[in-house]
């Protein structure tokens, strides 16, 4: 709320809600905007970048860069690292303040987290775990280089719900030594 002497209260409380102020001793009430009339429509132009920045996976960290790198030098180390990601994927807890019988309930990036919380992950994590598989599993039938199936490996998790970023230490972003 927005107080200024002379003029009364001006109180703004959502985009197409009146508010009253004091003009000269009347008070004046806009009218109304219907919001159904205030429409906007992108260009094509518009609709395709929308679009394709919707399908857009997060950034490659730098340590999924460096992995990369280290992998396309050797393709016997991007297999062994396609097969172990296609394996099942952690949750990561923070149990520094966690006494004998206490329950676990926050995640390593400090988020407190209820049961109910982490039921919904748990099966957010599986059902990932299950595609990711499958990803690794079609593309080595295919017989796809093992480089090009640990960028769609990496990719694909990479453009997961934030919270299973943050869960699984996904959505780490630190530096890489040099």
């Amino acid at each position: 709320m927005i107080v200024q002497s002379g003029y009364g209260a001006l109180a703004y409380s959502g985009i197409a809600t009146s508010s009253t102020q004091r003009q000269d001793g009347k008070i004046a009430t806009p009218a109304i905007a219907d919001p159904a009339a205030d429409q906007v429509t992108l260009s094509s132009a518009g609709n395709a970048l929308a679009a394709e920045e919707s399908n857009l996976a997060h950034a490659k960290t730098p340590v999924q860069e460096l992995l990369i790198k280290s992998a396309s030098s050797d393709p016997a180390s991007a297999e062994k690292i396609a097969y172990n990601m296609a394996g099942p994927g952690t949750i990561f807890y923070d149990i520094s303040n966690v006494r004998g019988g206490e329950p676990v309930n926050k995640l390593s990036s400090g988020r407190i987290i209820d049961d109910e919380y982490r039921s919904k992950l748990e099966s957010e994590v599986a059902a990932v775990d299950a595609q990711r598989l499958a990803i690794y599993e079609s593309e080595k039938a295919k017989g796809t280089d093992p480089l090009q199936i640990l960028i769609k490996m990496l990719d694909f998790t990479n453009a997961q719900s934030q919270d299973y970023l943050e869960a699984t230490g996904w959505g780490y972003q630190g530096s890489v030594p040099q």
